[in-house]
């Protein structure tokens, strides 16, 4: 029971301002007459809903009150048009039309603890009327030559809706730049400040030859570590020896390739079993500066082609599904994405569209992928704290439980391994056994010595690899006077056809 005194008094009240009431009572003549009497129109006789003016809504909850007769009453509140905001140059972003259904689907309001976009790009500018609304912070401008592509990033993922350009994918979503300097020390350093600002996903629109910039590759895995959705660039190598290039092919960075307005490939989209998923990267309109002929800056739109501008609408889309799926982990995120991704070229996941083309719609509504703790863990030195100054913390140990399930994924292209540090009592043992849920996989137990999982030699204790759907199991015993910390290696076997595998691991102590 609302009425104007009581939404008055709280500015949390939904409609609190609305210049019209509805009052409700028991349906009948008499309700009838009492409102019609009071000045009220009848939304429907028969449910005995009534709309009355603001200032006269008290007096005929009053009067149907004292009858016995007052059922409710409320603002009558605005509705929200479904959808995406229109803007200036809504009818010329087919790109948006391709991965959501603008008409259907209405982006998540944005607040102040909305998950964060970071953008990692040379400069921006702020003042392109496609961003002037944004909620973009540590814009800088460095002039046209060096903003045209983070402007365009920046106005693909977050342009709100305020009619003067295109629609971002997340409208109006959280953005912060953090320059990249152009190099690979300031981008890697670039990459850990966002994640220690609290970015929820980090928008990687650029690339390294493969083989360079390891620094890069541990900043992205401790953007995993901390659960933030790191999404790069495949690259623009496909008509020029199509290349690999980082950040796009490091494990657990979502890989974004490029297709046309036929949702055919590119053919300057790199293509390799890296490739997560792709998105519209031919023809996008975006916003654009270039020095005009005075020497000033002009802001336009313009249509751009390259792995650049597909990579911010899986950012955004990250982000977004991030706010409405808080419980979940940044790997889940991942596995929404490219699960919900439409599939284009051959039957499943393939080097140029990797699992298909992005999807807003589906990865909503995708039911809860697998969670894949401990990452990253796909080998001795991300675990032991050679690479990462966290060590992943014990699977088991002495005192804890008698025994330890846990359920994880991997991926043969973008989560080769998982290794789990096991501390096994002195003269006791452990039994391993691994459900195999999809794929093939492999169980290998490592002495305390081991430095990686390949070619362990003399370090490998034991090895299960039986084929799916059969259990895996093996038995580890310790002999020594103290306890030992031993690895668990899980690998996908050689017989396994797809990319995807998942298990369950159970560890009793014997």
């Amino acid at each position: 029971m609302i009425l104007p005194a009581q939404a008055g008094a709280s500015a949390r009240t939904v409609g609190a301002d609305s210049g019209t009431w509805i009052v409700g009572g028991i349906p009948g003549e008499q309700t009838s007459q009492i409102a019609t009497g009071t000045g009220a129109t009848a939304i429907d006789r028969k449910l005995g809903s009534y709309r009355i003016d603001r200032g006269q809504a008290r007096l005929l909850a009053g009067r149907l009150k004292r009858r016995g007769r007052l059922v409710y009453a409320e603002p009558d509140v605005s509705i929200t048009p479904a959808g995406y905001p229109l803007d200036l140059l809504s009818d010329k972003q087919w790109w948006l039309n391709r991965i959501v259904s603008p008409s259907d689907v209405t982006p998540p309001a944005v607040g102040a603890n909305s998950p964060m976009i970071a953008l990692i790009e040379e400069s921006i500018d702020p003042l392109h009327p496609d961003l002037l609304g944004a909620r973009l912070t540590g814009a800088r401008s460095l002039g046209p030559e060096s903003d045209w592509h983070g402007t365009a990033v920046a106005g693909i993922a977050g342009s709100p809706g305020e009619m003067l350009g295109i629609r971002g994918v997340w409208p109006g979503a959280r953005m912060r730049l953090f320059a990249s300097g152009l190099t690979c020390s300031t981008a890697s350093k670039a990459v850990i400040k966002a994640v220690n600002k609290g970015a929820a996903v980090i928008n990687m629109s650029y690339t390294f030859p493969a083989g360079t910039c390891f620094t890069h590759f541990k900043a992205t895995q401790y953007a995993v570590q901390k659960s933030v959705v790191p999404v790069a660039a495949a690259g623009n190598t496909g008509d020029t020896g199509n290349a690999p290039v980082r950040p796009a092919t490091d494990p657990h960075v979502l890989s974004v390739g490029s297709v046309d307005d036929t949702s055919m490939i590119a053919p300057f989209s790199t293509r390799n079993d890296g490739v997560d998923l792709t998105a519209p990267g031919v023809g996008v309109l975006a916003p654009f500066v270039e020095e005009s002929t005075n020497g000033g800056v002009k802001r336009t739109w313009k249509e751009l082609s390259g792995t650049s501008f597909s990579a911010p609408m899986v950012s955004a889309t990250a982000a977004w599904l991030r706010q409405v799926r808080p419980n979940l982990g940044s790997l889940q995120i991942s596995r929404l994405l490219t699960e919900g991704a439409t599939d284009l070229g051959e039957a499943g996941r393939d080097p140029e569209y990797g699992e298909g083309m992005l999807s807003i719609e589906n990865s909503l509504s995708g039911p809860t992928p697998l969670s894949d703790p401990y990452e990253p863990n796909d080998d001795i030195r991300w675990v032991n704290g050679s690479l990462l100054v966290t060590r992943s913390p014990l699977l088991w140990r002495p005192g804890n439980s008698r025994y330890r399930i846990v359920t994880a994924t991997l991926s043969k292209a973008k989560d080769p391994a998982d290794v789990y540090r096991v501390k096994i009592p002195a003269r006791r043992g452990i039994t391993v056994n691994v459900t195999q849920l999809e794929g093939d996989v492999v169980l290998s137990a490592l002495k305390p010595k081991a430095k990686k999982i390949t070619r362990p030699g003399k370090n490998l204790i034991v090895r299960s690899n039986r084929p799916y759907p059969k259990t895996e199991g093996i038995v580890v015993r310790n002999l020594k006077k103290k306890p030992q910390a031993i690895w668990l290696a899980l690998t996908p076997s050689k017989r396994q056809s797809g990319n995807d595998a998942a298990y369950r691991l159970k560890l009793v102590r014997r």
